[in-house]
């Protein structure tokens, strides 16, 4: 449970064992006189609030009339806490703005009969998490009448903390057909590791209720988050608006999955590649990418606790020295077999030299990167982007395409391929796996030489989570 103490609002708010983060929760303005409403702001006297800076307005207690205002501050670029919480109590507001902000009331997800979690990854990121539950999502909880004792919290410890929690509480719960709820303040990878623990053993009763997940985007890259919202017209709100509207009005449905198998001798990297495992299985799960070639290894060697702390620039500054060797070489040719099955039929890309090999359930794996264009939220279609062994400058072309909306799928040496299955069968010699490695949701695998990966996705009824995604 969260540990509370009262601040001057009369709000609990959560102790933290991180340092604390620059918020404005605690002032108010009160009353302003007299409200004007167009044009996506609410004015009155000097002040304005933006429909785009707003999370909800609730309702005060005892009055048809007055009302508190949430929002989330404007930052300035660059600023090390991205948020700030502001609280207005008003009266007499327009009825305009209050039929589109008025929060009326918890969704089936978050009442009483739902055993709710609040799941806060800690080495997501930058390390937001921590400070946006205790100064954004713990007084916004509190404000929509969701007490510190109607749900529990989790500050994860380590990296084996989000699956250790889905298989030792959320499976076993599942399994005995209850409902669950869990707010999920972190990246994609919070997502596979729950996926992964609630699959890993097969161990799904025909009671099985699949765990509700919210996405609260903490992460780096937010791939699912910013796939399953798309900009909207007008005022663009930010992420954590995004994810804080979509927690209190959105709609549950099931997520579709992948399954990755490997070949028996392909590990699990961990420990910024000090550590090895073998999986489960040879399973993983995923409901965002699987990749093989430059996408892995971009992301396997940013991986570190070093180039974490720039957030999604880490990619950037890997990819130019996987690009553009210092001694003047060619980025590395990657080597193998590369097929799929489409219509129940198997082709081989006609290539033996490969530079980009990603398949994917989601159209963007940042805000901007649209690696898949045709893929729609839970539209349950497995697709593959990959091109061959080109040049440093015809790559960043073919991602700079990407950037622009996509239009890398049209160019004449991209494939872009819709399957029921995608097969690689490694081809690179030698004992070292660093061009033999693979990408499912952020976690690292590498193959042994001659080994293989399969990926195909999971039937329709066979999902683990349904996950809050904007109403229809």
């Amino acid at each position: 449970m969260a540990d509370s103490s009262s601040d001057s609002l009369g709000h609990s708010s959560s102790s933290s064992d991180t340092e604390s983060s620059t918020t404005n929760y605690g002032h108010v303005e009160d009353e302003p006189a007299h409200f004007l409403y167009r044009d996506g702001a609410l004015s009155w006297g000097s002040s304005k609030l933006l429909d785009e800076n707003i999370i909800c307005v609730t309702s005060q207690p005892d009055s048809s009339t007055a009302h508190t205002i949430f929002s989330l501050a404007p930052v300035e670029e660059g600023s090390k806490i991205p948020f700030e919480l502001r609280t207005t109590r008003t009266t007499l507001l327009p009825q305009e703005f209050l039929e589109r902000h008025l929060f009326k009331g918890l969704p089936a997800y978050l009442r009483p009969g739902n055993e709710i979690h609040v799941l806060i990854s800690t080495l997501s990121g930058t390390g937001l998490a921590p400070g946006f539950f205790d100064d954004i999502l713990h007084p916004v909880l509190l404000a929509i009448g969701l007490a510190d004792f109607q749900y529990t919290v989790l500050r994860t410890k380590d990296t084996e903390s989000v699956i250790e929690f889905a298989r030792a509480t959320l499976l076993p719960a599942a399994n005995d057909g209850k409902k669950q709820t869990v707010l999920m303040l972190s990246g994609d990878g919070g997502m596979v590791d729950t996926v992964n623990g609630l699959l890993e053993d097969e161990k799904r009763s025909e009671t099985y209720k699949r765990p509700t997940l919210a996405l609260l985007p903490l992460g780096t890259g937010n791939a699912l988050f910013h796939s399953l919202h798309k900009p909207t017209v007008g005022g663009v709100p930010s992420i954590y608006i995004q994810g804080l509207r979509t927690l209190l009005h959105g709609t549950p449905k099931p997520l579709p999955i992948f399954q990755a198998t490997f070949s028996p001798g392909a590990r699990l990297i961990t420990n910024e590649a000090q550590t090895t495992s073998p999986l489960k299985n040879n399973t993983l799960y995923g409901a965002v990418v699987a990749s093989y070639g430059l996408h892995a290894t971009l992301v396997a060697d940013s991986d570190t606790t070093e180039y974490r702390k720039h957030g999604d620039k880490r990619f950037g500054l890997v990819a130019k020295d996987l690009l553009f060797p210092e001694d003047g070489a060619k980025p590395h040719a990657y080597h193998a077999e590369v097929s799929f099955l489409k219509d129940g039929h198997k082709e081989v890309v006609n290539r033996e030299e490969h530079g980009y090999v990603l398949s994917t359930l989601v159209s963007n794996l940042e805000k901007l990167f649209t690696i898949s264009p045709h893929s729609k939220p839970f539209d349950r279609s497995l697709r593959v982007v990959h091109f061959g062994a080109l040049g440093g400058e015809d790559t960043m072309n073919v991602m700079k395409a990407a950037y622009d909306n996509g239009k890398h799928v049209g160019a004449d040496n991209v494939g872009y391929e819709n399957v029921e299955t995608l097969r690689i069968d490694f081809k690179e010699p030698g004992e070292s796996w660093k061009w033999r490695r693979c990408c499912i949701d952020g976690l690292i695998v590498g193959v042994e030489e001659g080994g293989w990966m399969e990926v195909s996705l999971l039937g329709s009824g066979e999902e683990a989570v349904d996950v809050v995604a904007d109403a229809p």
